[in-house]
């Protein structure tokens, strides 16, 4: 597939404490790159190019998600505690799991 300047794909970046999800995915052509790297992106943000907006979305809200519960983790004075876990769960609004995983039985 061949991109020219003004064709558009879709961008996702690490979030920062105070970011949103509309700050870390958005929609920009190479010349909206451009001029996001002179305005401070840098590679140490990790940016990530789509073609397909639903990968975009998934890989924004896992970072997205994996932030917010490290600070609430770190704000909670829970972590010690957390190295008694054994699972994850995510759950969507009904209750039902859309993503578990078993952890690690130490956490180093």
């Amino acid at each position: 597939m061949k991109y020219g300047v003004e064709d558009r794909f879709w961008v996702v970046v690490s979030p920062k404490p105070h970011s949103t999800l509309e700050d870390i995915l958005f929609q920009a052509s190479l010349k909206d790159l451009e001029l996001q790297f002179k305005g401070g992106l840098t590679i140490e943000d990790n940016p990530t190019l789509f073609t397909d907006h639903w990968e975009a979305e998934v890989e924004a809200y896992g970072r997205f998600i994996a932030m917010k519960a490290t600070q609430a983790i770190a704000k909670s004075g829970a972590g010690a505690k957390l190295r008694d876990a054994t699972r994850l769960e995510l759950l969507n609004a009904d209750g039902n799991i859309v993503f578990d995983m078993d952890l690690p039985g130490e956490v180093k």
